[in-house]
């Protein structure tokens, strides 16, 4: 689950020095920050929904947690049902239950600390935290007493920690550092063991991808689509992958290069069926870029007739709806689709967006604050913690 902590920076813009940087133990109760319990769709619940009608949303309490080991099972439960303020206190709980001999278990479940706490964008409390962890993890190795080093963070820990000071700062040139220094790691890793060459590369190509979306961010148009197109093309000659040549031209579409989009949407349909709902999209999404809005809407509507899931396929076909000048279609088009699968669409947050926009446009006064709060108490029934309430629009 982990290769060598090589590489990465000991200190980003966000990081406080601790004052206790001597402890020792990865689970060190001075590690943890006082995580706020407040949620703010609860907060938002509360400003615009009477009581009567708000939906009732549990409010962990550190003491249900204390002195307790949770297991996996029940912290996965916690990941799948996006409750992240209490898999942080489970989390935290059981790091401190967990004899600190057990430096591989602690680190796994630092895992899940850091995770619940960027889901929540308490990204400076859990930039902290992992700079206290830094210090620990260097003082446990110091007193190893000449053995090998043992304490190894794992992967995911470490991609974390890559990605906070983009996801707090926008900072992301040390973001694209932190990535690319994993990236290095990777493939000295898969120089050295053959037997994980494989994974490794998995994990290579992942690094890749979140540092194209770094790029992007920084607007640098060229090297993000020099960089996944590279990515595209295998070293040892195979056939390119249908899904990232497709990833590449639909950057190129957002960069509004819209020819060399169309060429390598080519490139895809030479690799996999025109009736594969990848080639379909891709169709649909190159109609958007030349406003064929109807048919792009037509397109996007037999995708998600006939693959249900692809309820991203259904926003944007509403979304066309908009552009066709019908917003009551889109707003009736984006309800049944949040009507039809409440916990996938119903709390999504570009679908919420994308409502509330039309709402924007529809109504006005009172109606638009009641059709608002309306909505927010239907999400308020599905949405797990960390939800965005910008996606409201309340202003």
């Amino acid at each position: 689950m982990s290769i060598l902590l090589s590489g990465i920076r000991s200190q980003s813009p966000l990081s406080v020095a601790s004052d206790n940087s001597t402890r020792r133990t990865l689970n060190d109760a001075r590690l943890f920050e006082t995580m706020p319990l407040d949620d703010a769709l609860d907060d938002a619940l509360q400003e615009n929904v009477s009581p009567e009608a708000r939906p009732r949303r549990a409010t962990p309490s550190p003491d249900d947690f204390a002195r307790r080991v949770h297991s996996y099972e029940i912290l996965n439960q916690f990941v799948i049902g996006a409750q992240w303020r209490a898999l942080a206190l489970a989390a935290e709980a059981t790091i401190l239950e967990t004899p600190s001999r057990d430096e591989r278990t602690i680190l796994k479940l630092w895992v899940y600390r850091i995770l619940a706490l960027a889901s929540l964008r308490h990204y400076a409390l859990a930039d902290r935290e992992l700079s206290r962890l830094e210090h620990a993890t260097h003082f446990a190795k110091l007193s190893s007493n000449g053995r090998a080093p043992t304490v190894v963070w794992p992967f995911e820990l470490r991609v974390l920690r890559a990605r906070i000071p983009a996801l707090a700062l926008d900072d992301y040139r040390t973001s694209i550092d932190r990535l690319s220094a994993l990236a290095r790691a990777c493939q000295r890793q898969i120089l050295r063991k053959p037997d994980s060459a494989e994974l490794n590369t998995q994990r290579l190509f992942r690094l890749n991808l979140l540092i194209v979306g770094c790029l992007v961010k920084l607007r640098d148009a060229s090297l993000a689509t020099d960089m996944l197109c590279r990515l595209c093309e295998p070293s040892d000659g195979a056939e390119p992958d249908p899904q990232l040549l497709s990833a590449a031209a639909r950057l190129y579409l957002q960069l509004g290069a819209v020819a060399e989009a169309e060429a390598l949407f080519v490139r895809v349909e030479h690799i996999v069926s025109k009736d594969d709902v990848l080639a379909q999209m891709n169709r649909a999404l190159y109609a958007v870029s030349i406003e064929k809005w109807q048919v792009a809407r037509d397109s996007f509507v037999a995708i998600h007739k006939d693959h249900s899931e692809r309820i991203a396929a259904a926003n944007n076909a509403a979304i066309c709806e908009l552009y066709l000048g019908s917003p009551q279609a889109m707003l009736n088009s984006l309800q049944q689709l949040m009507v039809d699968s409440p916990a996938a669409a119903g709390a999504a947050e570009v679908l919420i967006f994308n409502y509330c926009s039309g709402l924007d446009l529809h109504y006005d006064g009172a109606k638009l604050r009641e059709a608002k709060a309306k909505k927010m108490i239907e999400v308020g029934m599905w949405a797990g913690d960390g939800f965005d309430t910008s996606s409201f629009k309340i202003q």
